[in-house]
């Protein structure tokens, strides 16, 4: 059986497609993306800073 739907309930369901499955999807594959990001910054920090401390110097 074919199910005819109407304009609107097809306009209704691509617009909560849309803003309730991938627009959630994309912000949190991005948020991830820049965490990961900042994590393997802060870890090349660490390194570069361990590598090129001045003994006596800092912490």
């Amino acid at each position: 059986m074919v199910l005819a739907l109407s304009q609107a309930v097809k306009v209704d369901i691509g617009l909560i497609g849309v803003f309730l499955v991938f627009f959630p999807l994309l912000v949190h594959g991005l948020i991830g993306f820049a965490t990961g990001e900042s994590v393997a910054e802060k870890r090349d920090n660490d390194r570069y800073l361990d590598e090129h401390r001045i003994p006596g110097h800092g912490a």
